[in-house]
């Protein structure tokens, strides 16, 4: 519609001129010889000179078109590779996306003409993926990082290739390049952080994720949780003379999560190696307090050989006071109970407890009270119900040797994660069915020692507590769980 109105505005300005020119005065005189002479109107030769000028427009226009017409022809012919390279191009890049490796080679070999030179590497580079070429797939993610606006997809592209072919200290390189560009992306730190964990290097994932939380790309209970663990297991990893070192990293880890029992169970650990008895009561009690778990309490237990039952006892009473209402906690008081031959107030704790949750643990427990009790017959039903009850996942952290927590490197690299993003604590011995610690065997009473039997015909004197559990009473009552104390001390 514009070019409609601008041509019937020039016609009209035209027309216009036409007429002003004709009422000019005057003529022009053209010589075409030394006798011939043409006279011309003034309007008639304003049209002459227009038309002469337009006419050689058109000619020099055509001259010069035909002198341009092979450079179009070589641009039309470009523009078009173009366009079917840049479509071999999305055709390559879907079809290398969908796995179809035969049909990605071919688009990528019509895409050499394409416009946008990082595109052609991400297909390159895509396709040699799909096809596990990963040195090639590596070079030319290395290529596409040194382009610009590619290089944080390159870096990674480059890290995943260089792992998948087994180069891991490649792939380290290749994060930590990445990371140091300070860009929103979290993988840098997430591919650096899990390369580190995986290799055993604690002290190098701690500093990674110091960066991380920097950066914020990691914070909250996630990034304390993971920090305690790294702790401990670089703690862990010390030799005996580094003893010091050992502990200020337990502390460390404890501040960051007491949550963390291993990081209480080793720092008191420590303490009692060094003979600082009350010191390691006080981690016990802190981790306690936060995570009770009952590898602390059989530390605590053993923190000093010289002690009698009753200060044994005593530190038990002293780490229960610090959580009463947890459940290891109740079952360490039933257990103290049974240390003090308070054997109807055991089991009223420990049926309380078999109530909410039976175990194989309880189950044995409760049995040994039984038998103390004097009540044979349960204590062996419970016995056969021991048989088939579940255990439990934190009993099995102790080994048959009642030491604790002692975990390989590749049971550490999955406690980061474990522990340190969803909070669980399982170790690998629970999963695998393999040896604990008898699990019938309460905390708060020493190793059972072997004793020789009486004589026939002797029995200990009346109203004595017989020192053998197994040995029953003469006449047990029948009213043990229906006693009006509810046992909730």
């Amino acid at each position: 519609m514009f070019l409609l109105f601008l041509f019937i505005l020039l016609v009209v300005l035209a027309g216009l001129a036409v007429l002003w020119a004709a009422r000019l005065p005057g003529s022009v005189l053209v010589t075409l010889g030394p006798d011939t002479a043409v006279e011309l109107k003034m309007v008639v030769a304003i049209l002459a000179v227009i038309l002469l000028g337009a006419a050689m427009a058109v000619v020099w226009g055509a001259l010069t078109g035909l002198l341009r017409l092979p450079g179009r022809f070589n641009r039309a012919r470009q523009t078009s590779k173009t366009r079917s390279a840049n479509k071999a191009l999305a055709d390559g890049l879907l079809a290398a996306e969908a796995g179809d490796i035969r049909s990605a080679r071919k688009y990528a070999s019509k895409a050499r003409h394409a416009e946008d030179e990082r595109l052609k590497l991400f297909l390159e580079a895509r396709t040699s993926e799909i096809s596990d070429d990963w040195p090639a797939a590596e070079r030319a993610w290395g290529q596409l990082a040194r382009l610009p606006g590619g290089q944080l997809a390159g870096l990674r592209g480059a890290a995943t290739a260089a792992s998948e072919r087994g180069d891991v200290a490649a792939a380290e390189i290749r994060a930590r390049e990445a990371l140091e560009l300070r860009t929103g992306a979290d993988w840098p730190f997430n591919a650096l952080f899990d390369s580190q964990i995986a290799r055993g290097h604690w002290q190098d994932a701690l500093d990674t994720l110091a960066v991380g939380e920097k950066r914020g790309v990691i914070k909250g209970n996630s990034l304390r949780r993971r920090r305690a663990v790294l702790y401990t297991a670089l703690a862990c990893s010390l030799p005996n003379a580094e003893r010091k070192n050992a502990q200020r990293m337990l502390a460390d880890a404890i501040r960051s999560a007491s949550t963390f029992p291993p990081a209480a169970y080793h720092g008191a650990r420590h303490l009692m190696l060094d003979g600082k008895t009350k010191a390691a009561q006080g981690v016990l009690e802190l981790g306690w307090k936060a995570n009770p778990h009952p590898a602390l309490a059989q530390l605590c237990r053993k923190l000093d050989s010289s002690d009698k039952p009753e200060e044994r006892i005593s530190r038990l009473e002293s780490l229960v006071s610090t959580n009463p209402e947890a459940r290891e906690s109740r079952i360490l008081k039933a257990e103290i109970a049974m240390a003090k031959r308070d054997w109807t107030r055991a089991i009223r704790f420990l049926a309380l407890l078999i109530e909410q949750k039976p175990t194989a643990r309880l189950c044995l427990l409760l049995e040994q009270a039984l038998r103390g009790y004097g009540d044979t017959g349960e204590a062996e039903r419970w016995g056969r119900m021991a048989v088939t009850a579940s255990r439990e996942a934190e009993w099995s952290d102790i080994d048959p040797n009642s030491n604790a927590f002692d975990y390989s490197r590749r049971d550490w690299s999955r406690l980061v994660y474990a522990f340190g993003d969803a909070g669980t604590l399982v170790h690998p011995r629970y999963e695998a069915y393999d040896r604990e610690l008898e699990a019938g065997r309460h905390i708060a009473l020493p190793a059972p020692v072997t004793r020789k039997s009486p004589p026939a015909g002797s029995p200990g004197k009346e109203g004595t507590a017989i020192s053998n559990p197994s040995v029953n009473l003469t006449q047990p009552p029948v009213d043990y769980v229906q006693d009006s104390d509810d046992g909730t001390d």
